[in-house]
């Protein structure tokens, strides 16, 4: 199985992922031969791109850290909160509690699988950003405790602040969230509020521990004291701001949004690499850099002698340099792998032009 990006989907390509639509529904089964007019709502509905089978990448295995139910449940149960928010404060009142059992299934499957390096290319309803990236903040916050050994209720608290790390932004006006040219001053300092909007509607509205609307309001503070809404310092941030931090950074820039394109994951992986000790706490970037993949698998890449390959191993202890399987035109008779991290002879050798492929 291999990610091909939208634009470089064909008819008759066989689909090796199911798709949703914007409701969650089924939209693509697994196996599915892809025609011209799935191309289309596939490219309509914002996905940057899918996972194809073909006969180049029968050997790659993508498992998930969550499945796909839980994962819509969750992403529904956030929309039912923001859309609540929104309200007059009627709303079904087993949304809270329903949220919470979500969180704790989160955890619960990713301590099942807390020995895997998370490949992390996200298929994601353009038009639900918001949501969508509130559930991947979740997990990517929660993969982080669990290698920090926290205690299962600890993940709990950690994963619902992240999972509404950004309920305040529906108090920001729309035009201003969805601008697609850059922020004035003014608009940006309104931008800023939401971290504080979110603290106090969570803490007034919702019965949930304090650590997580702590959380919330602490996940745009920089480890060196230059971020919002309180430029609060160090391990003076929350535990929970300092994880959630490095965790909506990546999501948000590996997403496309509406006033710039996603980027690849490597360049955001190198970006909280290069931000340890000065945005973010350089302990957490240690874990996150061993738990999600820079180059995920499956993903086409172009090495600096000019081979093409895809990603076939990644390594907890050497994130910027996996095992690639070489395309070649013999490729499927005799396969050939270069081990970027343990073969000697292609130290020099390094990934490169991955934004091009």
């Amino acid at each position: 199985m291999r990610f091909v990006p939208t634009f470089c989907l064909r008819d008759g390509m066989i689909l090796g992922k199911s798709l949703f639509s914007k409701d969650g529904g089924l939209l693509l089964n697994s196996g599915q031969t892809i025609s011209s007019s799935y191309i289309t709502k596939i490219h309509n509905l914002g996905y940057q791109g899918v996972y194809i089978f073909d006969n180049l990448s029968e050997d790659i295995v993508i498992e998930s850290i969550i499945d796909d139910e839980l994962r819509f449940s969750a992403i529904k149960a956030v929309k039912d909160i923001y859309i609540f928010s929104q309200s007059d404060g009627k709303a079904d009142p087993t949304l809270v509690p329903r949220t919470k059992t979500l969180c704790y299934d989160l955890v619960d499957q990713i301590i099942d699988n807390k020995q895997a390096i998370v490949n992390m290319i996200d298929l994601k309803v353009f038009d639900d950003y918001t949501f969508y990236h509130s559930v991947n903040v979740a997990v990517l916050s929660i993969i982080i405790g669990v290698r920090l050994d926290m205690p299962r209720n600890e993940l709990y608290r950690l994963g619902l602040s992240a999972l509404l790390h950004d309920i305040g932004k529906v108090f920001i006006p729309k035009e201003i969230i969805d601008k697609k040219c850059k922020l004035t001053n003014e608009e940006f300092d309104k931008i800023k509020k939401h971290t504080t909007y979110g603290y106090n509607y969570l803490r007034d509205k919702f019965d949930i521990p304090s650590k997580s609307y702590l959380g919330a309001l602490q996940h745009h503070e920089k480890y060196d004291g230059t971020g919002y809404p309180e430029c609060t310092k160090g391990e003076n941030i929350s535990n929970f701001g300092r994880i959630i931090s490095v965790a909506d950074v990546y999501d948000a820039l590996t997403s496309d949004r509406p006033y710039r394109k996603a980027m690849p994951t490597s360049e955001v992986m190198e970006y909280i690499m290069g931000g340890a000790g000065s945005i973010f706490d350089p302990n957490y970037v240690y874990i996150f850099t061993r738990k999600v993949a820079a180059y995920p698998l499956g993903t086409c890449v172009r090495l600096s002698n000019g081979l093409i390959g895809i990603v076939v191993e990644n390594f907890e202890d050497c994130c910027m340099r996996p095992k690639i399987k070489i395309i070649t035109e013999d490729s499927l008779a005799k396969p050939k792998y270069i081990d970027l991290k343990n073969d000697r002879e292609y130290m020099n050798v390094i990934i490169t032009d991955i934004e091009k492929m």
